[in-house]
């Protein structure tokens, strides 16, 4: 999706400027560089006070663990692919902005 001089982070889907080598939301490789050279996704059940969510959250090429992105500056973490758990079935959401003062644990699927 492109806007006059914006484009969509792949990674976040946020808008940014087209001429952004990092994008200001999830602080990924945008400009230049592949995915497999920006940072890896890794698969995560996140519970926040009144839910629990899994997705995929984006681990920049220069973190190395997702506690890192937890405890960075932003205060949201972004998970894409995402499916809210309930208690009998997943509800697909796809992209979803968590802000981290809600967060109650993060886990680690499929390690």
């Amino acid at each position: 999706m492109k806007m006059d001089n914006r484009k969509q982070c792949p990674y976040c889907a946020e808008i940014v400027d087209n001429k952004a080598i990092v994008c200001k939301y999830c602080q990924s490789l945008i400009g230049g560089g592949s995915v497999e050279k920006a940072g890896t996704l890794t698969r995560v059940r996140v519970k926040t006070y009144e839910k629990i969510y899994n997705g995929d959250i984006f681990i920049p090429q220069h973190l190395d663990r997702v506690s890192d992105v937890i405890n960075d500056s932003r205060h949201f973490i972004i998970l894409v692919n995402a499916r809210e758990e309930t208690k009998t079935t997943e509800t697909q959401i796809g992209f979803l902005a968590i802000n981290k003062s809600i967060i109650e644990w993060v886990r680690l699927i499929g390690t």
